[in-house]
């Protein structure tokens, strides 16, 4: 498993530094769970009761974990009250730490395999993400076809260097893959405020029906379809109930736009698993590759059934 850096992990000037934000010493923690970084993920409570939710890494622990943390500080200083985020509270380096605190977000992530009623909370949760985040409120921010595009052409990568295992399916079909996955690129532009890397264990759910998206380190302006059909394209569903196809259309019927734009999308994020599933395991992110080979199975079945 993923080491994640913890409390007992800190330096005790850092853990003062903190328990001055708790107003008290911490009487508790408890880890999160999902995502594959080596920072700390874990909920801090005090004994005067205050919770707050501490992201905490080192440049020798994780390049890739501080850089995305640093983006996610930046992003959650200017992203309006209204969307769905906890605030932040304070975002500091100490010695070779990066550190990001946060209020606690409410609920819990949604249980996997999904439910058809959790999904739907989730997909109208992002309408009306949308709704309101456009045009985008936060100035400066890349676009989703800047931000994801390059991973999106790994059907290019496959081309130029095609795996032993590629799938004869999409042997034969890789220029149109190719080509499909350019024009999904195309499609993620706008000028919404998109999360742009909504999976389960980014999403929490309370039982009063709220939605809460956390881990902002991706960030970007595009189109009011990306989040939705970001997070559809991670949703295994290998016995068809949650009809994720369906739901696909669904959302790009509500936008007016043509079904083909959603089997272009899906093409391009099923380029890049296809690409990233044989990339050499990495140990500081030691479920990396399994995540990826997982997705890649699940989402070719739903792009071939497009196709």
């Amino acid at each position: 498993m993923t080491h994640r850096l913890t409390w007992t992990d800190f330096p005790d000037p850092l853990r003062a530094r903190l328990e001055e934000l708790l107003g008290g010493a911490v009487v508790s923690t408890q880890s999160c769970r999902g995502g594959f970084s080596s920072s700390s993920a874990e909920i801090l409570r005090s004994q005067a009761g205050r919770r707050l939710f501490v992201k905490a890494v080192r440049e020798r622990d994780n390049p890739g974990s501080m850089a995305l943390n640093r983006s996610e500080a930046a992003a959650l200083a200017t992203i309006p009250a209204s969307a769905p985020v906890s605030p932040l509270v304070a975002a500091f380096d100490h010695e070779d730490w990066f550190v990001l605190v946060t209020e606690v977000a409410p609920g819990v992530l949604p249980a996997e395999p999904w439910t058809a009623t959790q999904l739907n909370r989730v997909l109208a949760a992002l309408d009306e993400l949308q709704a309101a985040a456009t045009p985008c409120p936060v100035p400066g921010l890349r676009s989703v076809a800047e931000s994801l595009g390059p991973d999106m052409l790994g059907f290019d990568r496959v081309a130029e260097d095609p795996p032993t295992d590629l799938d004869p399916w999409i042997a034969e079909r890789l220029d149109e893959l190719r080509e499909a996955a350019r024009r999904g690129i195309g499609a993620l532009d706008g000028d919404t405020l998109c999360h742009a890397d909504v999976r389960a264990d980014n999403i929490l759910l309370t039982t009063e029906g709220e939605v809460s998206l956390v881990d902002w380190a991706w960030a970007s302006r595009g189109s009011r379809i990306a989040d939705a059909l970001q997070l559809l394209a991670s949703v295994p569903d290998p016995d068809g109930t949650l009809r994720v196809n369906d739901r696909v259309d669904a959302v790009l019927d509500r936008h007016g736009l043509p079904r083909q734009v959603g089997t272009d999308v899906l093409t391009g994020i099923l380029a890049f698993f296809v690409d990233a599933a044989r990339l050499p395991h990495a140990p500081s992110l030691p479920l990396i590759g399994d995540h990826r080979r997982r997705m890649r199975d699940s989402l070719f079945a739903v792009v071939r059934e497009r196709w």
